[in-house]
């Protein structure tokens, strides 16, 4: 507990490249949690249309973006593909009021999530790359080479100096277990906070 008397929060950054199954586990991972009342997930706004395969997601067209950003209207902002992401500063306050926050993030924005927040962890979601190549092509929503220039441009992960803990996820199977996997350590999670309470 803080010395003002509110429960410990944390940011959970779930990280990996596209293709891995990120939004499938969070997805999966909240289906089984049910009712947990300090565990809750980031609803990002990004500036591409929703598209019913996606994550649910605020969407915004670049401008509008823009002007929110300039405004002070997001915690974390970060561009990949071509597109803006930000999460609300309403985040920043549920993480301040001692909730354990989900944010699907990008590892480029991971040092910069741990400047603003002060506790996270991080979950690093990963599977081979002809399982990225396969599940990125049947999005339909680009061409090989395209696939294949995304894929090159990936990144490492670096995890942040102040990162609670981390745990890496390999989702080329069913992603039943792995969505588990990630439900038992938000769970974890949760309870350590609760001890620092």
């Amino acid at each position: 507990m803080r010395d003002d008397g509110t429960p410990q929060g944390l940011l959970v950054a779930v990280v990996g490249p596209s293709g891995a199954g990120k939004d499938t586990l969070i997805r999966l991972a909240f289906e089984s949690l049910g009712d947990q009342p300090r565990i809750e997930l980031a609803r990002r706004t990004i500036t591409r249309p929703p598209d019913g395969e996606t994550e649910d997601h605020d969407s915004l067209d670049a401008d509008a973006f823009a002007n929110v950003e300039a405004a002070g209207g997001f915690c974390l902002t970060w561009r990949a593909h071509g597109l803006a992401y930000g999460l609300p500063l309403a985040i920043e306050k549920r993480v301040r009021a001692g909730q354990i926050v989900v944010a699907n993030l990008s590892r480029r924005s991971l040092a910069d999530a741990a400047a603003r927040f002060g506790r996270i962890a991080v979950v690093e979601i990963t599977a081979p790359r002809s399982v990225l190549v396969e599940r990125i092509a049947a999005r339909g929503r680009e061409s090989a080479d395209e696939i294949g220039r995304r894929l090159a441009r990936q990144v490492g992960l670096d995890i942040p100096a102040r990162c609670e803990s981390s745990l890496t996820i390999d989702n080329s199977g069913p992603p039943r277990p792995n969505a588990d996997a990630l439900g038992n350590h938000l769970l974890r999670l949760a309870a350590s906070a609760q001890r620092l309470d």
